[in-house]
């Protein structure tokens, strides 16, 4: 009587002699029947020890399921090198599902992120804005100030020459992300923002070893046209001033307000300055005082920082923003209770003084709210985090999240919550130094 094919062919385990005279166990060299068309075969195994009863396969089942059936039989016997028992146990299913599944991920979103750093869409992406015109050309600019064509001789030369970093997304035309490893969101909305930086401000110069910075204002997350710039020291306080209309002249008033030059740079430092004001004559650029006037009749409150708030306010109906119920000096007396000696620094006391006389203010912020006056919760909340006092974050953030979300900004809520998570008063913020 001839003998029938092995449905496990060369990979049955079963050695007993009964099966043997059986069942043949054809290799893969061997005609494959038509009853298993589709099974695969990688291995010679002609000689196995029958450990269980064998079943008829359904129709259905895989050979990957066949693979794992065969394993399971093995139970206690050996098999016949160590090489087949290491591929066997490898193949019971689940075992390095886990680690097989991550590594694909890690794959997938480096894959990603290698995708990102090829397109300006890597700025967008990672740090939620995108950048106005004149940031490019200002890139384009300094990169003819030094014969070196590498990516990052043109940052290299301003900071030497300068003292002046240029961070955040110059880092990223200069290539500087590119082969970085990967952070969380977080990281990158973090990267460079100072500690009293709201999230309208995205630092594009900063003075080395300073807390002077300087960036791009914007109201709304999708402006990217005619923004104003801003100075602030991060080291005195928490206010901002608007210096220039566009790139060009804010780099000029670093040179002539921030930088301190040495005998050795002077000639350089006025050449530079030189071909700054000739690119500025035959391109010419939006001015500070032409921006600052149009955007001063769309601003509801100076706040805190003093760069002002912008919100959609409709004056026939007055709707849009409410002033607070107390004045600028108001909140910052109840503030001022934080340093009181007789409640303790620091304390939970002095947290609670603050809370209790701060909860009506909030209460009336979130009406007005309510009545779509979302202004007021944007006034209230930028003012709290512009204190610096951390104990404020979560009140801060219910105030913060409903206006932004309502103004249809929903990425300052991410940039906000990102710096309230890890808010640091050091003076390197570096994205790089966090992913060493």
């Amino acid at each position: 009587m001839p003998k029938e094919d092995c449905k496990y062919w060369d990979k049955c385990y079963q050695r007993n002699e009964a099966h043997l005279e059986k069942y043949n166990h054809p290799s893969k060299e061997t005609d494959i029947p038509k009853m298993a068309p589709k099974r695969k075969t990688t291995s010679t195994a002609d000689n196995k020890e029958e450990v269980s009863p064998q079943k008829e396969d359904s129709p259905n089942t895989s050979s990957s399921a066949r693979e794992i059936e065969a394993v399971a039989a093995v139970g206690e016997y050996e098999t016949e090198t160590a090489q087949l028992h290491k591929e066997a146990m490898n193949n019971i299913a689940g075992k390095n599902y886990m680690e097989i599944l991550e590594k694909r991920i890690r794959l997938s979103v480096q894959q990603e992120y290698d995708n990102l750093c090829e397109s300006n869409e890597f700025i967008r992406h990672k740090f939620l804005v995108e950048m106005p015109p004149d940031f490019y050309a200002f890139w384009q600019f300094i990169n003819t100030l030094k014969k070196d064509t590498t990516k990052t001789a043109a940052l290299q030369h301003i900071e030497q020459m300068f003292q002046l970093q240029l961070v955040a997304p110059f880092e990223f035309l200069a290539g500087k992300f590119h082969k970085a490893k990967i952070g969380e969101p977080g990281d990158y909305l973090r990267h460079w923002r100072f500690y009293y930086d709201p999230p309208e401000f995205q630092t594009v110069f900063v003075r080395k070893n300073t807390g002077i910075h300087y960036g791009y204002w914007r109201d709304v997350p999708q402006d990217k046209d005619r923004l104003l710039l801003a100075r602030n020291d991060s080291t005195q306080n928490c206010e901002f001033k608007f210096i220039a209309g566009n790139i060009f002249d804010a780099f000029l008033y670093y040179l002539e307000h921030d930088f301190v030059g040495t005998p050795f740079n002077t000639a350089q430092v006025a050449a530079t300055k030189k071909a700054v004001k000739q690119h500025l004559s035959d391109n010419p650029l939006p001015d500070l005082d032409t921006l600052t006037k149009e955007r001063n009749k769309r601003v509801m409150a100076k706040s805190f920082h003093r760069a002002g708030i912008v919100v959609p306010y409709e004056r026939k109906s007055q709707q849009g923003y409410r002033p607070l119920p107390v004045s600028d000096a108001e909140l910052k007396k109840i503030l001022a209770l934080f340093e009181r000696k007789d409640l303790g620094v620091d304390s939970d006391n002095a947290k609670q003084a603050v809370l209790e006389k701060l909860q009506p203010v909030a209460n009336a912020a979130n009406i007005a709210v309510d009545e779509c006056d979302f202004g007021t919760a944007l006034e209230l909340g930028l003012d709290l985090f512009s204190s610096g006092h951390k104990e404020l974050h979560m009140l801060i953030s219910s105030l913060l999240v409903p206006a932004y979300s309502l103004l249809s900004r929903p990425q300052f809520i991410a940039i906000a919550k990102a710096h309230m998570e890890q808010r640091s008063k050091e003076l390197n913020l570096s994205i790089f130094e966090v992913l060493k």
